[in-house]
């Protein structure tokens, strides 16, 4: 019964997400879109940015209710290759809070010690969906050399903070059922738990705490079972 609760939750988790196009996950690239602008001198304010190739065009943002609109009347236009130091957009930063969905692969876990049995680490094969909510960064930066400046750019850096589901593979053997099977293999495993992501540009990476479940007959003496370990994760979708 246990069992079928499990894999129907997992289920219900991946079936809530399936809606998300696979082109649509882990797409955190500075789009088009409503931001938080913060600019040097200045208070924080609500814009709209198009972006355009290298340019950006800033509108501010004028509400009515709870929906937020582009002023068009209003606008400040920049290419972010050409921020000098003397330019309104030097090193300022645009941030947006969104909610994430991704699919991730933890790279390997950390089982803490149990019975007889040392601490263990495994790099089994696994993937899960990870949803939580997210926070990034896109920060203009204008590097100076001695004799000249660089082209300026769009550096990302985001964070998240949410859950994952999904399923993997564990040995299974004398040693993790306290020697009550005889036979050594690989079982499936559905696994959950909680992650924190940090993102810079296009790597993101992790640390997980997570639970598994043996999903076969050998799932009463896994000792591992139930049990949480910490995990190094990554998102596999930003590759």
């Amino acid at each position: 019964m246990r069992k079928s609760i499990i894999l129907v939750l997992g289920l219900v988790f991946l079936l809530s997400v399936s809606c998300v196009s696979l082109g649509k996950l882990a797409r955190h690239d500075f789009d088009s879109g409503f931001y938080k602008l913060r600019v040097q001198g200045a208070d924080p304010s609500r814009v709209y940015a198009e972006v355009i190739d290298d340019s950006i065009i800033v509108y501010k943002v004028y509400s009515e209710g709870k929906k937020e609109f582009p002023n068009t009347s209003s606008s400040m236009g920049m290419r972010v290759t050409r921020i000098k130091t003397d330019d309104y957009f030097y090193r300022s930063c645009f941030t947006n809070n969104s909610f994430d969905v991704d699919l991730t692969s933890i790279l390997f876990k950390s089982r803490h010690s149990k019975d007889d049995v040392p601490n263990q680490f495994s790099a089994d094969l696994n993937f899960a969906v990870f949803a939580g909510f997210r926070k990034d960064f896109y920060k203009i930066v204008s590097p100076v050399h001695t004799f000249h400046e660089a082209r300026s750019s769009l550096r990302q850096i985001g964070f998240d903070l949410g859950v994952f589901a999904g399923i993997g593979s564990s040995p299974v053997n004398p040693t993790v059922t306290n020697n009550k099977i005889n036979q050594e293999y690989d079982g499936m495993i559905f696994q959950k738990g909680v992650a924190s992501f940090i993102s810079i540009n296009k790597i993101s990476i992790g640390l997980a705490v997570g639970f598994d479940n043996l999903l076969d007959k050998s799932k009463s003496s896994w000792i591992y079972d139930q049990k949480p370990y910490l995990g190094l994760i990554i998102s596999i979708s930003n590759f």
